[in-house]
């Protein structure tokens, strides 16, 4: 092979057809017959390590980087997480911008997961939070983290192949920005402020590998039941919170609405939704009135919403939805014995 050295796993094989694609592609002033040579190179060695079982001896982020994709799919893939490059700015501002991240995202990395939101009119937050490849090393520990685009390149806690995401994220959305900003004389004029990050202190980044695509009698039976009415009233009142008990000795045995959230390295906190005036907290108050929780703020004007219960109504529907969906689960199990 004349581009392709110590090649020792599908892994490394995928991270040198990347570099090799970035150096040698036409549309970024390579040759042509150098890259028609790179694609035969690799179409040969892909057929020679896609079933293999070999692993890099350190965790790139490459191990299952488009798996089940044929050496053509993965090459047509390469080139369109490619395709955006260099300046695009055209007088957008950043609700556009927005837009136009959401759907190259979309059509770049349809297999990945992205949380793409605007603060402030001009700040822009993009994070990873899952994908088909390890984001974090091992060494590091980590589980989500805000990611400095500035120095994507050098982070020690980010996988080869999370750095490279990450860049070419970074590379199209900062081709809508300018910067005619003079920090002597503090002067700031600048498109939109870029924040990167891999997961959230809400919700960690997960590995995501493809599902098997299985038809018919190799199709495992999964166990499903409708969600009852209490219950999906519950969760809607709800949201992305829940109650809890907190460690405050004034609060001791209460349970307090609140929201999970993560460190960096995977620490497990709730933290108590805190209210500043008692008008902010009766619109959650009474949503979840309205699906049958018996609730009231701690405070006189703010504070926290302490769970008191559920409605005599409420209670007994959710035992009864609870013991529909165990009736149901038994006669799922035994139908599964008598096939099996």
């Amino acid at each position: 092979m004349t581009y392709f050295q110590n090649i020792h796993s599908l892994a490394d094989l995928k991270k040198e057809y990347r570099r090799l694609a970035l150096q040698h592609h036409p549309d970024k002033g390579g040759d042509t017959a150098v890259m028609q040579q790179v694609n035969v190179e690799f179409e040969k060695l892909y057929d020679v390590w896609k079933d293999s079982t070999n692993m890099s001896a350190d965790t790139t982020g490459y191990e299952y980087d488009y798996s089940g994709a044929t050496a053509k799919e993965y090459a047509e893939y390469v080139y369109n997480e490619y395709r955006w490059k260099g300046r695009n700015y055209k007088g957008q501002h950043a609700p556009e911008i927005v837009e136009l991240v959401r759907t190259w995202l979309k059509e770049t990395y349809p297999r990945y997961r992205f949380s793409v939101r605007r603060e402030n009119y001009n700040s822009i937050y993009i994070k990873l939070m899952s994908a088909d490849f390890e984001a974090f090393t091992k060494e590091s520990g980590k589980v989500q983290d805000t990611i400095n685009h500035y120095s994507i390149e050098r982070n020690p806690d980010l996988t080869d192949r999370a750095k490279e995401v990450m860049m070419n994220v970074c590379d199209f959305v900062m081709s809508y920005n300018f910067d005619d900003s003079d920090a002597m004389t503090d002067y700031f004029h600048t498109n939109f402020y870029l924040t990167l990050g891999i997961g959230s202190y809400r919700k960690p980044y997960k590995v995501e590998l493809p599902k098997l695509a299985c038809k018919g009698k190799d199709k495992p039976d999964v166990f499903k039941h409708p969600e009852g009415t209490a219950h999906k009233a519950l969760r809607q009142a709800l949201g992305t919170a829940r109650f809890g008990f907190i460690e405050h000795r004034r609060h001791i045995g209460e349970m307090i609405l609140g929201e999970d959230h993560y460190g960096s390295q995977g620490e497990h906190y709730f933290w108590p939704k805190e209210y500043s005036s008692a008008k902010n907290a009766q619109k959650r108050i009474d949503k979840l009135e309205q699906a049958g929780v018996r609730c009231k703020l701690t405070g006189y004007n703010g504070g926290y919403i302490r769970f008191l219960g559920y409605t005599p109504e409420t209670e007994a529907l959710l035992e009864q939805e609870r013991k529909e969906v165990v009736i149901a689960h038994q006669a799922w199990q035994a139908k599964q014995i008598q096939t099996n």
